[in-house]
């Protein structure tokens, strides 16, 4: 449960860490000696910008999770795959085995 709280607090402090970004770029860029017009398009265009890379940032993780699911699900039918087989082969050494009493007899 400890590793799930970690990651809340840890994707917590990263969307902290990126709202202080844009907001010091967004103050930068408004401080910065240049005519309202200009300050508008840049911020326009930084956001933009950033809009853009959240998306690939959303695209990626989309395809890292499926990726995760997908191979997780894999290794959870070979598993299920090796059981069957492991206890197919005890069950026919039981049967061997329980033969070769009843035949002792």
């Amino acid at each position: 449960m400890r590793h799930q709280e970690s990651d809340v607090v840890d994707g917590k402090m990263l969307g902290v860490f990126a709202i202080g970004i844009v907001i010091g770029s967004v103050a930068t860029l408004l401080l910065t000696p240049q005519s309202g017009r200009d300050s508008r398009e840049q911020i326009r265009d930084y956001v933009r910008r950033k809009g853009e890379d959240l998306n690939d940032l959303q695209e990626k993780t989309v395809e890292t999770y499926q990726d995760i699911v997908s191979g997780t699900h894999r290794g959870l039918e070979e598993i299920q795959v090796t059981i069957k087989e492991a206890v197919h082969a005890g069950m026919d050494e039981f049967r061997k085995e329980w033969k070769d009493v009843n035949n002792n007899r």
